[in-house]
């Protein structure tokens, strides 16, 4: 839509506009990587998660969010994943945000000079048709940058919006496998005469999507005075971006056999530019529907047991092993014990010891829970495999402490 593109210059002006201090938040960092594909620089803005560990030993691996538009939608969507991981509704992730040189280039599939409402505009649009070259630029430099650079995961997330959004529907439909969640906001599926959107019909119905989620978020950009059922009957121009995305709901809802687990919503009070902040919390909630512990942390009725069981399941939802925290597991347990619930401590230690068997601290706290049930056999052992790890002043000295009163 002609009106975004003003929006996004507009936008990415008063960002990039503001100088540096010594005082300033930082959110991330800005990386550039020269793309042989594209024949230019790129720009990537990264947000690693505050607990990232720069020990390449760090067991800790993050799933991967790369957001389109970059410049324009870092800031908010760093912003709403931050915030869901540090409540425990989704894990945490790194952002990387793709930020435009050409944007009608770069997200459009086909080449095409019509806008929605079919006015011609070849100078604006002569260089569409690019968004298969930017995709392999994506597959091809940008992820093996990312995970040769970060500690990440096997789980990969793509975000866009408008034409950001048709992009997202592009790789969904002819690069399935490329990631494991697409968000399309308000896509521009209208372009060229619907042509992505019929191929999606067509591909649905002999492709199996199972293990990929899609969100697709459709803003009121419809008249005044039209509704999403008399929209259907319309043949505005005005109406076609809201239309389209009705249509593609009806495909979607008739895909009886690709097995794509999707959840589409209309916002009626948002407009084309305001949608994308709250589509994209709902997104991240659906595509992270059951990630959250179902009791909380405090809980005393919580157990290891019911944490591994929760896990298996996190693990399926993400599509590769997800573990509970060795810092949250090892909290767990060091509450038992301060409570005298001894059992219910060890299982929670023995849980981390089987989970980070390289961890240092895991042994450690095992060696703590021997010394407080008085097993000073085992306490020597843990502390003694705690130290072959990494050296420690403190364990040093418990070590050091029980072989004396051994011999005493």
């Amino acid at each position: 839509m002609k009106y975004y593109l003003l929006t996004i210059i507009l936008i990415a002006l008063s960002q990039t506009g503001s100088g540096q201090n010594k005082n300033q938040i930082n959110i991330g960092t800005i990386e550039t990587i020269h793309s042989g594909v594209l024949n230019e620089d790129r720009k990537l803005l990264i947000y690693t998660p505050p607990g990232l560990s720069n020990d390449p030993k760090s067991a800790v691996r993050y799933p991967v969010i790369y957001l389109l538009d970059g410049e324009v939608f870092f800031h908010s969507f760093t912003g709403i994943a931050a915030y869901l991981s540090s409540t425990g509704k989704m894990p945490e992730m790194i952002v990387v945000g793709i930020t435009n040189v050409d944007r009608t280039r770069d997200l459009t599939p086909t080449h095409s000079v019509y806008w929605s409402d079919g006015e011609k505009d070849e100078r604006a649009l002569r260089n569409s048709g690019g968004g298969e070259k930017f995709i392999s630029f994506v597959q091809n430099e940008v992820i093996p940058y990312i995970e040769a650079t970060y500690p990440t995961a096997p789980y990969r997330m793509f975000v866009g919006h408008s034409l950001g959004g048709l992009t997202v529907i592009n790789a969904l439909v002819n690069h399935s496998s490329l990631f494991n969640s697409y968000v399309a906001i308000d896509p521009s599926v209208w372009w060229d005469n619907r042509a992505l959107m019929n191929k999606a019909g067509q591909v649905f119905s002999h492709s199996d999507y199972a293990n990929r989620m899609l969100f697709y978020a459709s803003a009121n950009t419809m008249d005044k005075h039209m509704d999403t059922l008399r929209v259907m009957n319309d043949t505005a121009n005005a109406n076609v971006h809201v239309r389209d995305n009705l249509q593609f709901r009806s495909l979607l809802q008739k895909d009886k056999t690709s097995r794509l687990a999707w959840q589409w919503k209309y916002y009626p009070e948002d407009n084309h530019p305001s949608v994308p902040l709250i589509a994209g919390y709902d997104a991240l909630r659906f595509l992270f529907k059951g990630y959250e512990l179902p009791k909380e942390m405090n809980d005393p009725s919580l157990t290891a047991e019911e944490i591994r069981v929760h896990f298996n399941n996190v693990s399926k939802l993400m599509g590769y092993q997800v573990k509970p925290s060795e810092r949250t597991v090892n909290l767990l347990g060091y509450g038992c014990l301060s409570n005298k619930q001894f059992s219910r401590a060890f299982t929670f230690f023995k849980m981390n010891v089987e989970n980070y068997p390289q961890s240092f601290n895991v042994h450690d706290s095992m060696g703590d829970y021997y010394l407080a049930v008085a097993d000073k056999k085992n306490a020597v052992t843990a502390f003694t495999k705690a130290l072959t790890l990494q050296e420690n002043p403190e364990t040093r000295k418990k070590l050091t402490e029980l072989k004396l009163n051994h011999l005493n």
